[in-house]
């Protein structure tokens, strides 16, 4: 009688071990994922900040200037704002997706400007839940690749596509540009910069580094709790919509990337060895502006952010003010000349 007294102790121990376990991880990654994405990503507001006042944003390229603005809306019906700039004599269309944090008219207005100034009409939004659009929650990774769908689909019922549809996009973007592709997208090429290729292993990552190692206790009640969460979308792959649509893709990372590190959680890393695919591993270039040259982030390096936290306050203004913005963002020659022949 004791020996099994003694049994069903241990067990009702270890039982409720194991509920705290999986209870514990599920709360652990709630936290996490609703800390990060359950929030918006950024405010008319953003522009104003340190970071990116020392670079040029849209209303510093003249070929910018002048746009028009259109409302659609998401998956939600949450209201999106987007800005279509038109040429003359278009080669095609670029619908261009920003990255997590960002919005249409921060920092990708630099790599914008080289597809306006070349012959392209584009079309630039705000993700859900920034810059202009609304939501109070970017909702997870994978909203981005529905509100690309949705940019795709009012463009079509308003008559502004072209043939030649070109998509281009940068990390949160950029997975949502080329995952869109399997929600029924139809476009001729396929252009990223920094993207993951599915939102659970990106979770991981972006996990790790909110919490460190001690997430890797977590992993199987993580993914449960992802999967509850987010259902089907927690393995949406980039990667596979690429292979399915057949697309013709070019696929560019830095191998300094520690938010999607090349070698793993990296779209790149899967499309390696695909037909349809050209990749182009930047040496020495990190997650964000990897369409920026070697010379301007060496120069916003030795010549800026150290600087920056020495001054005091009433010395900020006049420092940015006299900063040399052709050189913080100086585009570099080796991915627009990858570009260019990728699109000719």
């Amino acid at each position: 009688m004791k020996k099994r007294k003694r049994i069903i102790i241990i067990s009702s121990i270890i039982l409720f071990l194991l509920i705290s376990y999986f209870l514990g991880g599920i709360i652990a990654s709630n936290i996490v994922l609703n800390n990060i994405f359950d929030k918006r990503g950024s405010d008319l507001s953003s522009l104003l900040n340190v970071e990116e006042r020392i670079y040029k944003t849209r209303n510093d390229y003249d070929i910018l200037k002048e746009r028009t603005e259109y409302y659609f809306y998401n998956n939600y019906n949450e209201k999106l704002v987007g800005y279509y700039y038109k040429t003359n004599d278009s080669k095609g269309l670029v619908i261009s997706a920003h990255g997590m944090t960002s919005q249409a008219d921060s920092f990708d207005a630099e790599y914008q400007s080289y597809f306006v100034e070349n012959g392209y009409d584009l079309f630039s939004f705000d993700l859900t839940a920034s810059g202009k659009s609304e939501g109070n929650s970017m909702r997870g990774l994978h909203q981005s690749a529905y509100d690309v769908y949705s940019a795709y689909t009012f463009l079509k019922a308003n008559n502004l596509l072209e043939n030649n549809l070109i998509l281009v996009g940068h990390s949160w973007g950029a997975y949502g540009v080329a995952t869109s592709l399997s929600l029924g997208v139809k476009a001729n090429y396929l252009i990223t910069f920094s993207a993951f290729d599915n939102p659970y292993d990106t979770y991981i990552r972006y996990s790790k580094n909110y919490m460190g190692d001690f997430i890797n206790l977590t992993i199987p009640s993580f993914f449960i709790s992802t999967e509850i969460k987010y259902g089907k979308n927690n393995r949406l792959s980039a990667s596979q919509a690429i292979k399915d649509s057949n697309i013709k893709s070019l696929i560019i990372h830095g191998n300094n990337d520690n938010s999607i590190p090349y070698d793993n959680e990296a779209l790149y890393n899967h499309v390696k060895d695909y037909s349809n695919c050209e990749t182009l591993l930047l040496d020495g270039i990190n997650h964000n502006r990897p369409w920026l040259s070697i010379e301007s982030m060496e120069y916003v390096n030795d010549n800026i952010n150290n600087k920056i936290k020495e001054l005091k306050d009433n010395e900020l203004d006049t420092f940015i003010n006299n900063i040399d913005k052709n050189k913080t963002t100086e585009l570099s020659n080796i991915v627009f000349n990858k570009i260019n022949n990728f699109l000719n």
